[in-house]
């Protein structure tokens, strides 16, 4: 946490994202609830990559307050908490996915590109917030099957000329099915960089009955 994120919590005191209990945005109590892990998705994913906590309705209330509310000091503070001490090997840049033209035009912001600033500042690396986008309007993956999700994102994203020959982290807010990770990988390989992991908010284990909490039922997975 910077000084002036410091300051902001005492002249702006918060609510934990989680239990609601004052003063902190995220308390120790619910923080230490989670702990990073290994994500494999074999049947889309090349690659593994960590997460920092595994999706449930608590978590879920934090990353639709994060993504929903612009409650980004939530995403800095479970980075700042949970990510590991060193980076998953060697890292060039840390590349965001993107968000589609629909979702940035509802909320103004691509919340991949907050989190991959936290990742990269802890991990001392540099990141590009531009590196990836869509070429193309896809729908809403939440409301496909799995097979429909590969086949809605197959060929929608291009990343830059300038990845080329680098070794990027790729870094996302939820992994689901893998399959916005896996066209995200394809778009940076075909540039010829080197991906060599990812890192997400959340992993959902399994799907779930649609939620009260956006995170859960809008996750882009």
């Amino acid at each position: 946490m910077t000084l002036i994120e410091s300051l902001l919590d005492l002249l702006l005191p918060s609510r934990c994202a989680e239990c609601s209990r004052p003063p902190s945005v995220y308390c120790k109590d619910c923080l230490s609830r989670h702990t990073f892990h290994t994500v494999e998705r074999a049947h889309t994913l090349a690659k593994s990559g960590i997460a920092l906590s595994v999706l449930d309705e608590r978590i879920a209330k934090a990353i639709s307050a994060f993504k929903e509310q612009n409650q980004f000091a939530i995403a800095r503070a479970m980075v700042d908490a949970l990510l590991p001490a060193n980076p998953l090997g060697k890292i060039d840049l840390v590349v965001a996915v993107p968000s589609d033209a629909s979702s940035f035009k509802k909320r103004g912001f691509v919340p991949a590109q907050i989190i991959a600033e936290r990742v990269a500042s802890r991990w001392g690396l540099p990141n590009s917030k531009s590196a990836l986008r869509f070429v193309r309007q896809v729908e809403d993956q939440a409301a496909l099957k799995f097979g429909q999700r590969r086949t809605n994102l197959a060929d929608s994203m291009v990343a830059a000329a300038s990845l080329s020959g680098r070794r990027v982290l790729l870094v996302d807010d939820v992994v689901t099915t893998g399959s916005t990770l896996a066209e995200a990988c394809r778009a940076a390989t075909s540039a010829g960089a080197e991906v060599v992991g990812f890192v997400v908010l959340a992993e959902t284990l399994r799907r779930k009955e649609p939620s009260a909490h956006p995170a859960v039922s809008q996750v882009e997975p």
